[in-house]
């Protein structure tokens, strides 16, 4: 027998002394350790709407509020780099 064979033994039998409801956390890292083993395989994560019905909705031009937002930030980080020069 390989020692891959015995490992894969060892591991089977310790899986018979997992108690039931730690076996999705066992099976989550065996998912884990395989996606992280495959280069190249990435998952793909669609953002699309995660901004849906939290209130952007209302705002009526938001190109204008974003401008408003870069301005004030933009003011306020030239101020501490003022005081960081002093």
């Amino acid at each position: 027998m390989t020692t891959a064979a015995m490992t894969i033994n060892k591991i089977k039998s310790k899986l018979v002394e997992v108690p039931i409801e730690k076996l999705p956390d066992i099976f989550n890292f065996i998912e884990f350790v395989l996606q992280k083993s495959k280069p190249g395989l990435k998952k793909i994560v669609k953002l699309e709407g995660i901004w849906k019905g939290l209130g952007f909705e209302k705002i009526d031009n938001l190109e204008s509020e974003i401008r408003v937002i870069r301005k004030k930030s933009g003011q306020k980080m030239a101020e501490r780099i003022k005081k960081w020069n002093i």
